[in-house]
């Protein structure tokens, strides 16, 4: 496969990261307007069929949050598989890569109240054939103040101590399990080094 996930917590840099990036070969994967997410979606459930679908129903119902809310998390992780199998069965050129913000190697990120080392098990087998960028959060307070000035969804739901104390340990558990369970894996410490 000719594509690379970043991932890492909420305001670690991701974004900017890629907005820096100033790769030739490199296309960021479009994925962000309603219709393309239903389209995605679709083929989500497909590639992971009723039993997997309904797992990751189950985690996002859950959560704590609106009901709105948990369906957009289903929505987003089950999608994330579809821009998966799109970018799995498209044909290889090697002149062009993709660069996916947020694809499944970021769902434990999405699934705050369900053992992360349960949602890894969940996304293992396709986390054997993607290349993983993953964005080490710079220090807490750095963080702290990105979300209060930025903000963050899940903030209406949550503290922001709460929310920052388990993406931080979602991170750390991600950093030591991803290395042997991705096809590539590279830590990124800083938004110059991608």
């Amino acid at each position: 496969m000719n594509f690379i996930e970043i991932t890492g917590q909420p305001c670690s840099g991701k974004s900017t990261s890629i907005n820096m990036s100033k790769s030739d070969d490199m296309t960021k994967f479009l994925k962000d307007d309603l219709y393309r997410k239903i389209f995605y979606f679709f083929l989500g459930i497909k590639f992971l069929g009723i039993q997997r679908s309904r797992v990751l129903f189950n985690w996002s119902f859950v959560e704590d949050a609106s009901f709105i809310f948990k369906l957009n998390i289903f929505l987003n992780a089950v999608s994330k598989f579809g821009i998966f199998r799109t970018l799995e069965t498209s044909s290889p050129d090697k002149a062009k890569r993709f660069l996916v913000d947020e694809g499944v190697s970021h769902i434990p990120f999405l699934f705050l109240k369900t053992e992360t080392r349960e949602v890894i098990n969940f996304i293992s087998s396709e986390l054997q054939t993607i290349n993983v960028y993953f964005m080490r959060s710079p220090r807490q307070d750095v963080i702290q103040s990105r979300l209060l000035s930025r903000g963050h969804k899940r903030l209406k739901f949550t503290l922001l101590r709460t929310f920052m104390s388990k993406t931080h340990e979602i991170e750390k558990v991600l950093l030591s399990q991803y290395p042997s369970l991705c096809k590539e894996f590279t830590v990124i410490e800083d938004v110059a080094s991608i």
